[in-house]
């Protein structure tokens, strides 16, 4: 897919799509179980306890034209109201904006990739004062992180053919998903349901919902649709309008919310989570400072001018794909500060763009899909004259849950001074570990089984050399076989089986191989039980 929708204009839409739903717009659905798929509820905010908490960033009167009307946004009762008068102006003047963006709970921030599918369901008042204009007047987007994007999907009320309209459009194609008329559904209470499958076409799918108590107005869906952009999709909520109406339907007005809900429709459990503070973690050449505003932690890191780094460690419980997302700020209007992204020694992203946040004050994120192991691993952004760096959320997404019977790569396992390597045939997986010539070297795989008993162990391993490379073998912390030999094969392209009866407990079970001689162990491919 080529680059596309970087220029901000003034019409565009926003929301996506997904699997058929329950005709309910109120029942929160109950997950089948861990191996089928379900709406699982991902977010729903309470506004009198979560407040303005509830979303990542809010976009409150950001050019500070209209201090005497603020709060514009704000938590009132059980609803989230927005505020707009006709003398409110965004930093672009030419059209005004009170909106919050991004889905967040006790600093968690929901993240949409690209094929994942979600359902966003919400009631909304919008009052008459709330007109439908011939410019744009958004009351939800989607959109990626980033100054200059335009939306993937905008929910309007527009006035095509002169006739006031709510609708839901797709940037890419143009593609109008829904329409109904504006005026019957103003000064009352309205339920939407917005579904979206993320993908470039024809993979992406949107429906809309919208009902009157238990009378539904509009059900329409689109397939085979482009909804996606880059990085990922972030909703927006408010009211977002352009000046330039010629019906004369700007006047003050708000717009209200409540029932915020997020489902995501998956077999998958949340992904695990946790914020690594940027000042905390390992820093080469960039300096901590706490100057700037909204910063969470004690501070952030400001990157040198020259190369430098800053390197995160993380101890995943399992293996698995992690979406790190990275809150960052650039007021650099020049350049996109670019940083390469390094796994585990292995680069993830070349130079990759972090741009603009229109100032030094204001974050946004950059969102990186990687693989994380079982245990420590480190996530490094280096590069020369970076951005400022606050800090990094890390969603892990465990693999498939280990059954008795399914092999364990060894490069995925957590590696004690040794390295994963592929310079000799014949391995599974992405390579095989060479063990450092030194007592105390190992690899340590993590495995669940469903019940408790003895399990038969099969390493599989390469001695190019005459002599034995004993290891001890450990389950749970305790050895269970003492110095086994691992003796030579012949080459180091000829692989052999080593095969041992442990115990194992029910759930998570560790197993280290530590070699017990100066010489290390020998290049290890993979354990298996069975």
């Amino acid at each position: 897919m080529g680059v596309r929708r970087w220029v901000a204009t003034a019409a565009a839409l926003a929301v996506i799509v997904a699997m058929p739903v329950p005709t309910s717009a109120r029942t929160d659905p109950v997950p089948e179980g861990p191996t089928t798929p379900a709406w699982q509820l991902r977010w729903a905010p309470d506004p009198r306890v979560d407040g303005l908490r509830a979303f990542e960033f809010v976009e409150e009167d950001r050019a500070n034209s209209h201090p005497a009307g603020q709060p514009h946004i704000k938590a009132d009762g059980d609803n989230y109201r927005f505020t707009m008068h006709t003398v409110d102006r965004d930093k672009s003047t030419d059209r005004q904006r009170q909106e919050v963006r991004g889905s967040s709970k006790d600093g968690q921030d929901l993240i949409l990739l690209k094929g994942s599918t979600w359902r966003f369901t919400q009631s909304m008042f919008i009052p008459s004062s709330l007109k439908a204009t011939t410019s744009f007047t958004h009351i939800m987007q989607t959109k990626a992180p980033g100054t200059g994007t335009l939306p993937m999907m905008t929910m309007s009320l527009q006035r095509p053919g002169g006739e006031p309209k709510i609708q839901i459009r797709l940037t890419e194609g143009g593609v109008t998903v829904g329409s109904t008329d504006l005026a019957p559904l103003q000064n009352r209470w309205i339920d939407m349901e917005l579904e979206m499958t993320l993908g470039d076409a024809p993979n992406g799918r949107v429906r809309w919902v919208l009902r009157d108590g238990s009378r539904t107005l509009v059900d329409t869906a689109r397939s085979g649709v482009d909804t996606w952009l880059e990085d990922r999709a972030r909703p927006k909520w408010g009211i977002y309008r352009s000046l330039g109406d010629s019906s004369g339907s700007l006047q003050y007005c708000y717009l209200l919310l409540r029932n915020l809900r997020a489902y995501e429709w998956t077999a998958n459990p949340a992904p695990t989570w946790t914020r690594l503070e940027a000042e905390d973690a390992r820093i080469s050449g960039g300096v901590v400072r706490n100057d700037r505003r909204d910063y969470t932690g004690t501070g952030f890191v400001d990157y040198p001018d020259g190369a430098g780094y800053v390197e995160f460690t993380v101890n995943a419980a399992t293996a698995g794909r992690a979406a790190l997302t990275f809150k960052y700020a650039n007021g650099d209007t020049d350049t996109d500060r670019p940083l390469d992204l390094v796994v585990n020694g292995a680069t993830v992203a070349s130079r990759h763009p972090f741009k603009y946040t229109l100032s030094w004050d204001e974050w946004d994120t950059r969102t990186i899909s990687a693989d994380l192991r079982a245990g420590v691993n480190t996530i490094r952004l280096t590069g020369t004259n970076g951005s400022n760096l606050d800090n990094v959320q890390v969603h892990l997404t465990p693999g498939p849950t280990p059954q008795p019977g399914q092999r364990y790569e060894a490069e995925a396992g957590t590696i004690t001074r040794g390295a994963v390597e592929s310079n000799h045939a014949g391995y599974s997986g992405a390579g095989f570990v060479n063990y450092d010539n030194a007592i105390g070297s190992a690899v340590r795989w993590t495995a669940q089984t469903a019940a408790a008993g003895n399990a038969t162990l099969t390493i599989r391993y390469a001695n190019g050399t005459a002599p034995n490379r004993p290891m001890d073998i450990a389950v749970n912390g305790t050895v269970v076989a003492a110095g086994a030999s691992f003796g030579t094969t012949g080459a180091w392209s000829t692989w052999q089986n080593r095969t041992f009866t442990v115990p194992l407990v029910a759930g998570v079970n560790t197993i280290t191989a530590t070699a017990t001689t100066s010489a290390g162990g020998p290049n290890v491919d993979y354990a298996e039980i069975g």
